[in-house]
């Protein structure tokens, strides 16, 4: 399993290193958990989950989210 901390990024940047470090780990084949700032606006990231079919746990108020890889 692979884990990303997000916690220094800011908008949009949490957001473009959250689809670099998936794209990793679905090439990969591995779940990636990512540790996200709490008061950070996570909306896009779960947009972009729900758009795309992965299969998530977002624990909000720790700020983990554990993500899936894709089965293709």
């Amino acid at each position: 399993m692979l884990e990303r901390d997000l916690n220094e990024f800011k908008c949009p940047q949490q957001f473009v290193q959250f689809k670099l470090a998936l794209k990793n780990a679905q090439l990969s084949k591995q779940r990636i958990t990512f540790v996200i700032n709490k008061s950070a606006d996570a909306n896009d990231i779960e947009r972009f989950l729900q758009k795309n079919d992965y299969s998530y746990n977002f624990n909000k108020q720790r700020g983990l989210l554990l993500v899936e890889p894709l089965h293709v």
